[in-house]
């Protein structure tokens, strides 16, 4: 796109209510977001296949997911402090390029013949770092550029994008390998990091100061803030932001601790599809049909939550109802049927659900957190959030297969047996289970003792 029609484009953007000049700039960043997450996922998909035809062995797919995670972990205060101080779009525009780049360099390794599982893994680290940049920024620009009144439909196009990537992405990753191979799988994905930084072109209006919360208080008078602070000392303030500012929120803080149980206890998943082919003797189309399950259901609870928001419902009503929900109905069942349709009922619902607890978590914080600082606060929330993830990957694998699927076959399956059966998968399953009551009890606990102040109703619509 040359500079001219990129002008012409932001002119036309900028005609018409400001609010409804923030929705389009905001929606046309989300369709070049959503078109690059939608390619990233299926070389994502191309590249565990290619890791599996290489070894044929579960460890190189478990590291490719922990690069991943641990770029994440370790990075995200640094993109939270880059969409605060550098800006959301500049820090937007880095990430498509950053991970234009990547992908370039894998292009030309495969076209080399020189790829191997080392670059992968280095390649995945640097997406991640990628991933890591956009997510602040992303968030945050839904506060600088939506009203706050539709917070929660624009956070549920978010999750629609995530949706309908993990639905589409597997089939479109099959179909490039099997009709091409892996090196047009490459060529798609830096393609559409070039539409999305098209789109990052035209620049978004500002957000209007009455619309968002202010600072006020300590955090005010905070030299990450304030730029009180030089050099090394401001920078350490940068990136301890978002973990001072959750720490000093007692009702955020216990919000904070709520969601990462439930996010560990969800972890867990990661033993479905292993209890799946235990107790099916290894039937393919049944796991298929769980899984596709689960993304219908993610792609429909997106576009609901689109549509609808969570209909002037309190947020944290919304979140602890959801976890409830989703241990009694959408984890539960997992273990405790062995029936197909079960399972896809199952997997239907908590997808379904889902959507929704993100849209409510993410606009309680989007009304709470200052706009100028949104960026590492969300960085910090990721960082806090995610760190669940390799514990829970690192904890689930053993515990099955050492300690829960041995112990079923011996004493504990004399107690447990009525319940999940004593057969293969059984420990998986009891897993399962005391994930689905971990959810249960996470909400109930939640209703307890969250409590946000009363002051603030922007997060309540």
């Amino acid at each position: 796109m040359s500079p001219t029609r990129a002008g012409n484009a932001a002119d036309k953007a900028s005609a018409g209510p400001p609010e409804a000049r923030g929705i389009v700039s905001f929606v046309v960043i989300w369709c070049g977001s959503a078109l690059s997450q939608l390619a990233s996922a299926s070389t994502n998909f191309a590249m565990t296949v290619w890791l599996w035809e290489r070894s044929h062995a579960a460890l190189p797919i478990i590291v490719l997911e922990l690069c991943s995670y641990l770029a994440v972990v370790a990075l995200s205060p640094v993109g939270g402090v880059l969409a605060d101080r550098w800006g959301r779009r500049r820090t937007l525009v880095l990430s498509s390029l950053l991970g234009a780049l990547v992908i370039g360099c894998l292009w030309l390794l495969y076209g080399l013949g020189a790829l191997s599982e080392t670059y992968v893994y280095l390649s995945m680290l640097a997406l991640g770092a990628s991933i890591t940049l956009q997510y602040p920024a992303m968030a945050s620009t839904i506060t600088a550029l939506v009203p706050p009144a539709q917070y929660a439909r624009a956070n549920g196009l978010l999750s629609l994008s995530v949706s309908v990537s993990g639905v589409v992405a597997p089939a479109l990753g099959a179909l490039l390998m099997s009709s091409a191979n892996l090196g047009v799988v490459f060529m798609a994905d830096i393609a559409s990091y070039a539409i999305a930084l098209a789109t990052l072109v035209m620049r978004a209006p500002r957000a209007s100061p009455s619309a968002h919360p202010k600072t006020s208080g300590p955090t005010a008078r905070d030299p990450a803030i304030s730029g009180a602070t030089k050099g090394g000392a401001r920078l350490r303030a940068d990136l301890t932001l978002g973990f001072r500012f959750i720490a000093g929120q007692p009702g955020l803080l216990a919000l904070q601790v709520c969601f990462f149980a439930f996010y560990f206890a969800g972890m867990f998943g990661v033993l479905l599809a292993p209890m799946v082919l235990a107790r099916t003797d290894g039937n393919n189309a049944v796991l298929a049909g769980v899984l596709s399950a689960a993304g219908v259901g993610g792609v429909l609870g997106g576009l609901a939550t689109t549509a609808f928001g969570i209909l002037r419902a309190r947020p944290l009503y919304v979140i602890f109802v959801g976890f409830v929900v989703t241990g009694l109905l959408g984890q539960l069942p997992y273990g405790l049927s062995t029936s197909t349709s079960v399972w896809w009922a199952t997997s239907f619902v908590g997808a379904f659900v889902f959507p929704f607890i993100l849209a409510a978590h993410q606009t309680i914080w989007q009304t709470r957190v200052p706009v100028e600082i949104q960026g590492r606060v969300f960085a910090a929330r990721r960082v806090l959030t995610e760190s669940a993830g390799p514990i829970a990957l690192l904890l689930s694998g053993p515990l099955a297969d050492h300690v829960f699927e041995p112990a079923m076959r011996g004493p504990l399956g004399s107690s447990a047996g009525w319940l999940v059966g004593t057969g293969a998968g059984s420990g998986m399953a009891l897993l399962l289970v005391l994930s689905g009551l971990l959810s249960v009890v996470t909400g109930c606990v939640g209703f307890r003792v969250v409590r946000l102040p009363t002051g603030e109703r922007d997060a309540d619509r």
